[in-house]
């Protein structure tokens, strides 16, 4: 998924990133039904939270933010020891952060090598499964003057430089022994402002953000 602004972005941006909104959870229907889950295998192990990001100015001042705020709140709400919360960087256009997000709108279809990368993931971990979060951190183009030959500026253009908008969309997938995925739950951090009123909000926000993630989950315990 891009991290630029896109038309189809901005209109989930409008009502994610406006606050952490419920009804983002997407369970597969072959584990659940009818309001309940079938018999999970467990335990399950958590991953680091993988930051997606696009080039962009102060991306590393949002994922400190990430680190020092978002994972130890999401950590705490898994009953972890929020000292053991990592963050891992990836590019934004990488394999992993281009199809994690998607797979629960694609009929909870894992790409192939991907679904084999997991399940040994899974067995290398020595688990039945394992949560995987992501943040995708958002960007806007870096905008130039146009001005006039007295210096009147006139218009404004898109340059080919980004700066991070200081928001992310956050997510948290389980995946099985068999590299299927079992559940996904979004949460937004927005914020109104300049840059810095959205990393507060982030902050502001974690704890509010880690308890959407966990909400409805399936009965897995963390080993």
């Amino acid at each position: 998924m891009p991290a630029h602004r896109a038309p189809l972005l901005s209109a989930l941006l409008l009502i994610t990133l406006s606050s952490c909104v419920p009804g983002l959870a997407t369970s597969n229907p072959t584990y659940f039904s009818g309001g309940k889950w079938s018999a999970l295998d467990k335990p399950y192990a958590l991953t680091p939270l993988l930051a997606c990001a696009e080039p962009a100015d102060n991306n590393d001042k949002v994922i400190r933010n990430i680190e020092d705020y978002v994972a130890p709140a999401l950590w705490s709400a898994y009953g972890q020891d929020v000292s053991t919360a990592k963050v891992k960087k990836l590019k934004g256009d990488s394999e992993w952060c281009e199809a994690l997000p998607n797979i629960a709108t694609d009929k909870f279809n894992v790409p192939p090598r991907m679904k084999q990368d997991l399940a040994r993931y899974v067995k290398e971990a020595g688990a039945k499964g394992i949560i995987i979060p992501v943040a995708t951190l958002f960007r806007s183009p870096i905008q130039r003057e146009l001005r006039t030959e007295d210096g009147t500026p006139f218009a404004s253009v898109d340059t080919d430089r980004f700066i991070a908008d200081g928001t992310a969309l956050f997510y948290v997938h389980y995946i099985n022994e068999s590299g299927e995925l079992l559940h996904t739950e979004r949460a937004g951090s927005g914020g109104d402002g300049a840059f810095d009123d959205r990393l507060k909000y982030m902050r502001d926000s974690a704890a509010a953000v880690a308890k959407r993630l966990t909400q409805g989950a399936p009965p897995v315990d963390l080993q």
